[in-house]
């Protein structure tokens, strides 16, 4: 996406409007912060055409009906002292694209570029999450449901957007079991979020969309180690980034002694694992038809996101022996 006026205009909105709501302490104003950052990010989505706009539209629909949702949940509680949280919860579970309402989640991703992916991802749901950890509350039926749908669902997929989109998923499963614990689910969400920008980074330079791609291209052997680590770590592969994450959440909930939820995350992960391997697959052993202009698309930076997912987990390993 290029940069112009009417990208930076609204992307300053977006960020406003997310920062309104983070620094409130009224429910009013973090319903206006989350409407500002929607209508913020929606005239951005119209920028890729028609996909863009029908993905616009979409959004715009299940945005409208949950935030009806919550501002009604917020009136009946401020007003008439009635416990209706529930609609609170269900209001943000929309928003942040939970199982079981996630599916508005792969149909709009469809319609994006990488950009807009990235934020849909990460920066829109950091304010329905900080929400949702102020209401303390159980959410371990979500967050089995959001786990086992991320890591079945996106086996069989074959556009790369719709595995990010089940693999942020997954992730938001692993988010919200620890979602009272503050300090644990902001670096699980800042570590995801660089990762998968990096990863988006990846197929943003390769104009890459669909698995098959990766079939008919040549990359270097650089391309091919980026895609190879960067897919590992974002799988929670050991010792890269992505094990940081897991190990934080394991460690958590062993403290609590629970023990069948940590197993079911680590046979969800390695489904997950699984759908992350067949990219580096495809990339890896994908037959080579020698496209030129695809043997130097990319730059020696590729070795950046090599080092850093390798120096991450010595540096934190250290951290840990010390505290």
């Amino acid at each position: 996406m290029k940069i112009n006026s009417t990208l930076i205009l609204f992307l300053t909105t977006m960020i406003m409007g997310v920062m309104v709501s983070l620094s409130s302490n009224s429910f009013m104003m973090v319903w206006v912060g989350l409407e500002i950052s929607m209508i913020s990010f929606i005239p951005l989505m119209t920028l890729k055409g028609f996909m863009g706009s029908e993905s616009s539209i979409k959004y715009f629909i299940v945005q409208s009906v949950s935030s009806s949702i919550l501002m009604f949940g917020i009136l009946t509680k401020l007003m008439f002292s009635y416990n209706f949280e529930m609609l609170i919860y269900i209001s943000l579970m929309i928003k942040v694209g939970l199982a079981p309402f996630h599916n508005w989640v792969l149909c709009v991703i469809e319609g994006l570029n990488y950009f807009l992916t990235i934020l849909l991802l990460t920066l829109m749901k950091v304010v329905p999450i900080f929400l949702m950890s102020m209401l303390n509350s159980n959410f371990n039926f979500v967050v089995l449901m959001s786990i086992m749908t991320g890591s079945i669902l996106g086996l069989n997929q074959v556009s790369i957007r719709k595995i990010l989109g089940y693999s942020s998923i997954f992730n938001l499963g692993f988010i919200f079991s620890v979602i009272n614990m503050n300090s644990l689910w902001i670096n699980y969400l800042i570590i995801y979020s660089m990762m998968l920008s990096i990863v988006i980074y990846l197929f943003f330079n390769l104009n890459l969309s669909y698995l098959n791609q990766m079939i008919m291209n040549e990359f270097n052997l650089k391309t091919k180690l980026s895609i190879w680590m960067c897919m590992l770590s974002l799988g929670g592969m050991p010792p890269m980034l992505g094990f940081i994450n897991k190990i934080m959440i394991f460690e958590y909930l062993m403290n609590y002694s629970n023990y069948l939820l940590i197993l079911i995350m680590i046979i969800s992960s390695l489904m997950v694992m699984f759908y992350y391997m067949r990219v580096s697959f495809f990339s890896l052993l994908g037959f080579s038809i020698l496209m030129k202009w695809n043997l130097n698309c990319f730059n020696s930076s590729s070795w950046l996101f090599i080092m850093l997912n390798l120096m991450f987990f010595p540096i934190f390993m250290l951290f840990k022996s010390l505290t």
